[in-house]
């Protein structure tokens, strides 16, 4: 029998290692980006069993094509939130269109596309959602901030309905990795994002996020971390968060020369700060 999963930021590096392993599966997919090129590139891979649709996820009239296509497409049993997008820097610093931009991607589209897919799975008794949600969903990022909020938000949705789909045998599954080798992080690398997610000595790969999210689809724990040792961190920093201005010290020396090496190996140089 024919399934489909649709992924939102369908072009990007982390999408691109989870439509070939859903392909393995016998899945089609469609695939949603903001980028007609890369998607078109990526249906080239099996233009039999991979649909691209284009869509501006901050526009609100492609979100809602996009939640009707969830309704429409026959035999879709998986939504995969990936799309994501951050600007880095200060809060006060950040331009407000860069604070919205944050939102309307990372949590407003996310938060429409699920409940039409809780909608139409719950229906029919079937169905998994899951989530590449960041670690910055757990622990509050300082220099992400906006980024850490609209992640925060779609976490606390994503555990609230969990419960709610769970006795209509629906899986809602959230995926929290660490730092991803993808041109998101090394725009972050170069334009002074958080030296915080430099804290692990290795960076991770695309398909290492994609082996730990179809394990995560297939298993039963509603959160899983990447590496599995930051889920434990994470919580216990947001627990204390008057310990911050004491730990954070620390952690950013940790980051900053967790930074070097990574620009070093990548042949990669910050900008200079405006």
């Amino acid at each position: 029998m024919a399934r489909t999963a649709l992924i939102t930021g369908g072009a990007g590096a982390i999408a691109t290692a989870l439509s070939a392993r859903f392909l393995e599966r016998g899945f089609d997919l469609l695939l949603v980006d903001i980028d007609a090129d890369r998607l078109e590139a990526a249906a080239r891979a099996a233009p039999d069993r991979i649909r691209a649709h284009r869509a501006d996820l901050t526009k609100p009239e492609d979100l809602e094509a996009v939640a009707e296509l969830i309704g429409a497409t026959p035999d879709l049993s998986v939504l995969v939130n990936n799309a994501g997008v951050i600007r880095p820097g200060d809060y006060a610093d950040l331009a407000y269109d860069d604070v919205a931009l944050h939102m309307a991607v990372n949590l407003v589209a996310p938060l429409r596309l699920t409940h039409a897919a809780a909608q139409r799975f719950r229906a029919e008794r079937q169905g998994c959602i899951l989530s590449i949600v960041s670690a910055a969903g757990m622990v509050a990022l300082p220099g992400s901030a906006a980024y850490s909020a609209s992640k925060f938000g779609l976490r606390g949705l994503l555990i609230a309905l969990a419960q709610e789909l769970e006795p209509a045998g629906v899986k809602v599954r959230s995926l929290f990795p660490g730092a991803v080798d993808t041109p998101m992080l090394r725009y972050e690398a170069t334009h002074g994002g958080s030296v915080l997610n430099f804290l692990n000595p290795d960076v991770l790969t695309a398909d290492q996020v994609a082996a730990a999210a179809m394990k995560a689809m297939d298993g039963s724990r509603i959160e899983v971390s990447l590496p599995a040792g930051d889920a434990l961190l994470a919580r216990l920093i947001c627990a204390f968060p008057a310990l911050m201005p004491t730990v954070l010290p620390h952690f950013v020396k940790q980051g900053e020369q967790g930074l070097k090496r990574f620009l070093k190996s990548r042949g990669l140089t910050a900008a200079p700060p405006l």
